[in-house]
């Protein structure tokens, strides 16, 4: 009998399309970071209006980050981690 589960479910749909398993685990990583983000703005009482001033972009800017709508430049991304006295690991 075949086991009737999401990760099952998952597998197939990856065995059936290579691509979506690293499709997927982008999309995670994108949307792990923009929550991180808000979450450590949140923590240092920051507004997003607040953060925009700090590294020189808009409101509006930061919450396209935030809510996951806009892909966020490295140069954008090490001025936030600054300002919020944050740091990432990437790994290779």
């Amino acid at each position: 009998m075949k086991e009737n589960t999401f990760d099952a479910h998952m597998e197939e749909l990856f065995r059936k399309d290579p691509t979506l398993k690293e499709k997927c685990e982008k999309a995670l990583l994108n949307e792990l970071l923009s929550i991180q983000i808000k979450e450590i703005r949140n923590k240092r009482r920051l507004s997003q209006f607040e953060l925009a001033k700090k590294i020189w972009t808009t409101q509006s800017v930061i919450a396209r980050i935030e809510s996951w709508n806009a892909n966020i430049s490295m140069k954008t991304l090490w001025r936030i981690l600054s300002w919020l006295d944050a740091k990432i690991k990437i790994e290779i």
